[in-house]
């Protein structure tokens, strides 16, 4: 069996082979209907039909009559278990040879809008983008696009190009949809393309969006909520991690994903709960588009509920010099990189760039374009930063886009340089002493005491993941889990240069420890440099 003339293995003029030799498959209207071309579809591992179509829409065979079916009930295996005249037997000819188009050959896109979902409606078929044509669109047409695209509930639907005429065929003209359909092509259809015509009643929508953060400050943080037929639910913690919230922080427009929060963060939700997870690529534009995991064993309540903090900044560097620590600020949003403005840099946003880029501590910060000024427009955005900051992207800003700011102004940093330790195992730190550092010079100078802390993570999967571990007064402890958040975790990561915590598992995740227990580390804001300042 195959589709020939149809653009797509999945679509087009139905052929069998028989005595090594292919021939068409005649019908008519009354015989040859979805049941019939779900045989097809289903044969051909094309997924459900889209469209049965007899009278030659994919053109006449030349060859041979095969079959002439006249009963399908769409439950057999293959299109010759239907009920048929026999082979090379047909009361038919190449005038009413039919063709098919499943589900798989056809695909849907929203275009000229502001994200993936608002724009434009445009259908493939037959491997030729096309438009939708309809004078009576109407919000259930529009809903029916809306969830096919996994965007959520429809906003609005629009007609009269709202989002520009189209350039190629019309492949769908007028539909009537109930809003239920799980595919636009499953709604009734009085036009199949392609045809070619005026383009002024192209339609358009306007998508809720899959995904949202509510309760942060705008629209980048907060905790996350997805569509779940036409409420909104939450996602439990042990449902995410980090590929999924930069897909979810790339969908919403807000850069990347800078961290993953537990519900005391941005508090807990009151609707239903998402049952399952997404495990995500991290190249995704639509988090609808990740594959769905399964729900877990254990149940999760409002309390596991999860939040994450975007930031449209994706990335940072140092240029225009000879060293990958020191040079002009320059940072991507959304893709396009560009010098940074001086206006309202300090210090302390320097201070935070070299922890970020692990180029140490910030010994001075040049003015007047040192390191030169780049090419472009600069980025005016102003950070407002305490200094304890993990990026850039964690601080306070003031957006203020790429117009006027001087060449000569471009923001620059001088950090001391990389540092690291010899051992990867655990990180030594001496406790209660002073420190100093001057800002013009490389030096650091230390007076510490003599007791010997560690942390380490043990049982672990890798260096980053495990049983916390504190070593103390000679012996190892592991932490009690009362008031034990992903504060507490994070601060546990950064001290282990473990990057951002994804989780804080409890109830002995790790297996349970031997030695005493350590009851110390609670009420962590999670800017603590080690767990001893919590």
């Amino acid at each position: 069996l195959r589709l020939v003339d149809g653009g797509s293995r999945c679509a087009g003029r139905v052929e069998v082979k028989h005595k090594g030799q292919w021939g068409s498959v005649c019908s008519y209207d009354f015989n040859w209907n979805v049941p019939a071309a779900s045989v097809v579809c289903r044969q051909l591992g094309c997924g459900t039909v889209a469209r049965a179509s007899p009278y030659t829409p994919f053109g006449a065979g030349a060859g041979r009559i095969w079959l002439h079916p006249y009963f399908c009930s769409g439950t057999e295996r293959a299109l010759h278990n239907c009920r048929h005249f026999g082979w090379g037997q047909h009361f038919c000819d190449h005038d009413t040879d039919v063709g098919v188009t499943c589900a798989d050959a056809v695909e849907l896109r929203l275009v000229n809008g502001s994200d993936p979902c608002a724009g434009r409606v445009e259908l493939k078929l037959q491997g030729q983008w096309g438009t939708v044509v309809d004078n009576a669109w109407d919000m259930e047409d529009a809903e029916v696009v809306c969830q096919q695209l996994g965007c959520g509930s429809a906003k609005s639907a629009h007609t009269s190009t709202r989002f520009g005429e189209g350039s190629g065929p019309i492949q769908l003209a007028f539909m009537d949809c109930h809003g239920n359909e799980s595919a636009l092509w499953q709604c009734t259809i009085l036009g199949w393309g392609p045809y070619k015509g005026p383009h002024e009643w192209d339609v358009g929508v306007i998508c809720q969006g899959f995904v949202r953060l509510v309760g942060g400050d705008g629209t980048c943080s907060g905790r996350v909520e997805v569509r779940q037929g036409r409420e909104w639910a939450t996602l439990c913690e042990t449902h995410m991690d980090l590929n999924a919230a930069n897909v979810i922080c790339k969908e919403l427009g807000c850069g990347a994903a800078l961290a993953v929060t537990t519900a005391t963060h941005f508090g807990s939700g009151a609707g239903p709960i998402w049952d399952g997870g997404f495990e995500c690529a991290g190249n995704e534009s639509l988090l609808s588009a990740c594959a769905r995991r399964l729900p877990h064993g254990q149940g999760c309540t409002h309390a596991n509920d999860i939040g994450i903090i975007c930031s449209p900044y994706t990335d940072f560097r140092l240029a225009n010099s000879s060293t990958a620590c020191t040079g002009r600020v320059e940072m991507e949003v959304q893709g396009t990189w560009r010098s940074l403005c001086d206006t309202g840099w300090d210090e302390h946003d320097a201070q935070v760039l070299c922890h970020q880029l692990g180029c140490g501590f910030v010994t001075s910060v040049p003015r007047g374009g040192y390191f030169g000024s780049g090419s472009g427009p600069l980025w005016r955005d102003t950070f407002h930063c305490s200094g304890i900051e993990s990026h850039l992207g964690a601080c306070p800003a003031t957006a203020l886009g790429i117009p006027v700011c001087s060449p000569a102004n471009t923001a620059a940093v001088d950090c001391s340089g990389a540092y690291r330790t010899d051992s990867i195992n655990h990180i030594g730190l001496l406790l209660g002493g002073t420190s100093s550092k001057g800002l013009g010079g490389m030096a650091l100078l230390l007076h510490c005491s003599q007791e010997l802390r560690h942390v380490r993570l043990a049982s672990r999967p890798g260096r980053c993941a495990g049983r916390v571990e504190v070593y103390m007064q000679g012996a190892w402890s592991h932490v009690c889990e009362d008031n034990w958040d992903l504060w507490d975790a994070t601060v546990v990561c950064r001290q282990l240069g473990c990057g951002q915590a994804l989780a804080a598992p409890r109830s002995a995740h790790y297996g349970q420890g031997l030695g005493p227990v350590w009851l110390g580390a609670r009420g962590c804001v999670g800017t603590k440099a080690t767990l001893w300042h919590c």
